[in-house]
């Protein structure tokens, strides 16, 4: 079952780009605004609504209600 492995050249082409992105990469109007949105605007917005949402659901599952505590005479 043994044969030989035939190379792609736009695969090779894509692999090469892609181990050299981080040596050209630059900051430019996209990249801020992708980490802009990615790194601040969605990471606020959970935030906000955790915050805003908070106890207002019951999460925990239903089960049997508890029993109250026994009382105690102080006599």
């Amino acid at each position: 079952m043994g044969g030989y492995l035939t190379q792609d050249p736009a695969v090779e082409k894509w692999v090469r780009m892609r181990e050299s992105t981080a040596k050209h990469f630059r900051w430019n109007a996209r990249n801020v605004r992708n980490v802009g949105i990615l790194g601040l605007v969605i990471p606020a917005g959970f935030l906000y609504l955790s915050v805003t949402y908070d106890r207002q659901f019951q999460w925990a599952a239903k089960g049997p209600s508890p029993k109250p505590a026994p009382v105690e005479d102080d006599e």
